[in-house]
C-alpha cells in the first residue's frame, strides 16, 4: 500500500483551497427580459447568510451565459435591467471580504447569447457549415468559437477590465464552458487553428487532439495575464476532467495552466453517483488542490425551487472531503438578488458538518492500494470507456478496496495491484512501465482488450496470453471451476457483453465459456431474451491464472456497470483476494458502506460512510436518509490495538473475534482514528 506525498504548491503562500475549502458555486444567468435585477440585494445580508451557512469562498459573477456583466463595464455590456451604474460585483467583493469570505470571480467562455447574436461570425460550427447549439428544450445555450481572436480579445479586455477594476481584491478566476460541443468545431478560425497545428483529422480521436491543444493555448493566455498581475490568484477553466493513457489529453491539457482542479458533478442531474468517483480518483491524485463541485438542487443548473434532501448533500460533501478535497456546493442567485434561505439552511447544516471534521483531515495523506488504469482512449466511445473505469472503481469501493484511476502520467510505485480496464489501449512506454512493476513483484489484473495496444494485439509480451478473435456468440456463459468458486460453480452463469477467445498456455483456467445453441435474430430465437446455454463447454478460457496475475477475456467493468452481473463482481473479487489478499480496512462490511483510508503521522483515519442511493424517481437517483451502522464489524490487521470515534470520546469495542463492533447509533458517517497503527518512519502497511 502506498502513501502519496503530494508536490509542494508553488509560490511562498498556503494555497487557498486549503484554508478555504466550503465553498458556494453562484450561478446569476439572467435573462434581459426580468425586470429589476439586483433590486433587492442587501450587500450585508448577502455576506452574513453565507457566513451563518459556513461558507468560507464564493464564486460570483461578473459576466454570465446571457451575455451581460453586473458591473458597470466599457468592454462589454451590462445588464439592461441592472440599475445604471451599478456595481453589482463590486458590492459582493466588499461585503464577503469584510467577513473573511473569498470570492474568485466568474466569467462564461463557450456560452454566450448576445455574443453569438451580435458576432454571428464568433459561433462554433459542424464541418457542414450548420452551428454547434444544444438541442433539446427552447431556449438552448450557442457555442461560441473561442478560438476566434476577436472573442479571444473581447474576453482578455473583461480580465483585464475586472484586474484592474478589482486589483488587490481579486481571488482568482473562474472561466466556464472550456470546450466545444463534439464535432462542432469547424468553423473559418477553427479551421485555421486546425491547419497550423496539424490537426485536420476529423475522427473522435482528431477531436480530442485538437481539443487538447486547443484548450492548452487558450488557457496559458489569460493564466499568463492573470499570473503577471495577481500571482496568488487561483484560475481555473471549466471543461470536464475525462482521463485518458495518451499523455497530455483530457484534464491534463489545461492542467499546468491552473492553480487547482474543480470536478464539476452533479449527481441529481445526468451525471448520476457514478461520475464523481471516476473524476475524483484521477484528478485528485494529480498534484494540485482540488474540489468536488455538486449542487443543492433537486436535479441540476437552474433548478429554482429545487432542494435535495440533507442526506444526499452529506454525502456529496463528505466524500470528497474524506479524499483531500474541498467542496463547493452550486446556487443560483434570484434575479432580484436576495439568496433563498431555505438554500442556505440546508447548505450550512451540511457544511457546519464539514467544517468539524476538517481538524481530521488536516495534514492527512491517502493510502492507495489497487491503480486502475484507464480505458480512456481517443477514438473510443467515451460513454462505454467510462462504464469500464466506473464499474472497476464501483467494485474496489463495494469490497473496500483503495483505488486510483492512472493515466499516463501516473507511476505504479507501492501499488499492491494494477488493473487494466476493459478497453485499456497500452501504449509501449506504459507497458514497458508495466513490465517493470511486473517483473519487481507486482501483481496484475486484465479484462479484455485491456492488455492490447491500438490495433488490438496482445501488447504484455511477458504473460502468456494470445487474443485470437472477438467471441462470435454473445450472450454465453461462465462455467466456473468449483476450486475457484464452489458457489458460482453451481450453475452456468450468464454474461451479457461480446468477449474475446483467447489462448494462455501454461494457465490455470479458473472459468470455462459455455457457448448459446445460437445467437438470437429474427428466425432462431428461444423465449424472452438469450439463447440458453448448450451442455458442453466450448474449450474457450474466459478466467486464467498464471503468476501474479488473473485475466477475464470478457469486459467485466462494463458488464458490472451496465447490468449489475453480481455472479461477474464476485468473481473478480476471488480473483482480486487471490492476487493480494483480502481488503485490509472493512473486509466483512456491507457493500453499501464506504471505507476511505489516510494517514497522518503514525495514525490510521478511517472514514466510513453509509448512504444509499435509491431510484426514487424515473430518472433520478435519491438520498433521503442516513443509513445505519448498527450490526457491522468493523476488521482491521493486527497492528490496531484502539479505535477512536473522533470528537466523540469514545472507543469501539473490540470483539472476542478480534473485529470492532461499529456503535448501533451512528448512521451516515463515521470519522475513526487508530493511533500509533504505522511504525515510525515507514510507508507500507
Amino acid at each position: 500500500m502506498r502513501r502519496i506525498d503530494f508536490p509542494a504548491n508553488p509560490g511562498f503562500f498556503m494555497h487557498p483551497l486549503q484554508t478555504h475549502q466550503r465553498q458556494v458555486h453562484l450561478d446569476f444567468h439572467t435573462s434581459p427580459f426580468i425586470p429589476g435585477v439586483g433590486e433587492d440585494f442587501d450587500a450585508k445580508e448577502f455576506a452574513a447568510t453565507l457566513k451563518r451557512a459556513h461558507v468560507n469562498s464564493i464564486t460570483i459573477f461578473a459576466k454570465c451565459h446571457h451575455g451581460y456583466t453586473y458591473y458597470p463595464s466599457k468592454v462589454c455590456t451590462p445588464h439592461p435591467t441592472l440599475a445604471p451604474g451599478r456595481d453589482l460585483l463590486g458590492e459582493q467583493i466588499e461585503a464577503l471580504h469584510r467577513e473573511g469570505i473569498r470570492c474568485p470571480i466568474y466569467i462564461t467562455v463557450g456560452w454566450d447569447a448576445l455574443a453569438t447574436q451580435m458576432h454571428p461570425d464568433w459561433r462554433a460550427m459542424f464541418k457542414d457549415g450548420q452551428f454547434g447549439d444544444w438541442k433539446g428544450q427552447p431556449g438552448q445555450w450557442q457555442f461560441i468559437n473561442w478560438l476566434h481572436p476577436d472573442f479571444q480579445q473581447h474576453l482578455e479586455d473583461i480580465t483585464r477590465e475586472t484586474l484592474t477594476r478589482y486589483g488587490k481584491e481579486v481571488d482568482g478566476y473562474f472561466y466556464d464552458i472550456c470546450f466545444f460541443l463534439k464535432g462542432a468545431c469547424w468553423s473559418p478560425e477553427s479551421r485555421k487553428f486546425r491547419e497550423k497545428h496539424h490537426l485536420l483529422d476529423d475522427s473522435l480521436a482528431g477531436h480530442e487532439r485538437f481539443m487538447a491543444k486547443a484548450q492548452e493555448t487558450f488557457s496559458k493566455r489569460y493564466w499568463d495575464i492573470i499570473r503577471a498581475a495577481r500571482p496568488d490568484a487561483t484560475v481555473f477553466f471549466n471543461a470536464g476532467s475525462d482521463t485518458f493513457l495518451e499523455p497530455g489529453l483530457g484534464g491534463r491539457a489545461r492542467y499546468g495552466n491552473m492553480s487547482h482542479m474543480e470536478i464539476e458533478s452533479l449527481p441529481s442531474g445526468f451525471w448520476g453517483y457514478f461520475h464523481f468517483p471516476r473524476l475524483a480518483r484521477s484528478a485528485g491524485h494529480w498534484g494540485k488542490p482540488w474540489l468536488g463541485m455538486t449542487g443543492r438542487f433537486q436535479t441540476m443548473w437552474g433548478d429554482f425551487g429545487g432542494l435535495k434532501p440533507q442526506a444526499a448533500l452529506e454525502f456529496e460533501c463528505f466524500r470528497p472531503q474524506a479524499w483531500g478535497g474541498g467542496n463547493s456546493v452550486g446556487d443560483q442567485l434570484p434575479p432580484r438578488g436576495k439568496l433563498d434561505p431555505a438554500a442556505y439552511d440546508l447548505i450550512g447544516a451540511v457544511y457546519e458538518q464539514v467544517a468539524a471534521a476538517e481538524p481530521f483531515y488536516a495534514g492527512s495523506e491517502p493510502l492507495v492500494q489497487v491503480g486502475i488504469t484507464t480505458s480512456g482512449t481517443p477514438g473510443l466511445d467515451g460513454d462505454e470507456t467510462a462504464k469500464s473505469d466506473e464499474g472497476a472503481i464501483q467494485m474496489c469501493e463495494e469490497a473496500h478496496y483503495e483505488c486510483q484511476l492512472l493515466d499516463a502520467d501516473n507511476d505504479l510505485e507501492g501499488l499492491e495491484l494494477v488493473i487494466l480496464g476493459d478497453s485499456t489501449t497500452l501504449t509501449p512506454d506504459f507497458v514497458e512501465k508495466l513490465r517493470a512493476y511486473h517483473e519487481g513483484g507486482g501483481k496484475l489484473l486484465i479484462s479484455n482488450k485491456g492488455g492490447c495496444d491500438a490495433s488490438g494485439k496482445w501488447a504484455l509480451d511477458f504473460l502468456p496470453v494470445q487474443v485470437e478473435s472477438e467471441c462470435e456468440f454473445f450472450p454465453a456463459y461462465w462455467r466456473t471451476s468449483r476450486v475457484f468458486s464452489p458457489e458460482l460453480a453451481r450453475t452456468d452463469r450468464v454474461f451479457y457483453q461480446q468477449g474475446l477467445v483467447v489462448t494462455a498456455p501454461g494457465c490455470e483456467v479458473l472459468a470455462e465459456r459455455v457457448l448459446p445453441y445460437f445467437n438470437r435474430d429474427a428466425v432462431r430465437f428461444c423465449s424472452h431474451l438469450q439463447t440458453p446455454p448448450r451442455p458442453e463447454g466450448s474449450g474457450q478460457p474466459v478466467i486464467v491464472a498464471g503468476e501474479r496475475f488473473v485475466y477475464f477475456a470478457d469486459p467485466v467493468f462494463r458488464e458490472y456497470r451496465q447490468s449489475g452481473n453480481i455472479a461477474v463482481r464476485d468473481a473478480w473479487r476471488l480473483a482480486v483476494r487471490r492476487l493480494i489478499g483480502p481488503a485490509p480496512f472493512g473486509e466483512g462490511l456491507a457493500s453499501t458502506i464506504q471505507v476511505y483510508p489516510r494517514k497522518r503521522g503514525n495514525n490510521l483515519l478511517l472514514t466510513l460512510l453509509h448512504y444509499i442511493p435509491v431510484r426514487k424517481a424515473l430518472n433520478i437517483d435519491m438520498i433521503e436518509e442516513r443509513s445505519s451502522f448498527a450490526g457491522e464489524t468493523l476488521r482491521l490487521p493486527a497492528a490496531a490495538s484502539q479505535v477512536h470515534v473522533f470528537a466523540a470520546g469514545e472507543s469501539l469495542l473490540r470483539e472476542a473475534d478480534g473485529g470492532w463492533l461499529l456503535p448501533a447509533s451512528a448512521r451516515g458517517r463515521l470519522l475513526l482514528e487508530i493511533p500509533s497503527f504505522f511504525p515510525c518512519m515507514t510507508e507500507r502497511v
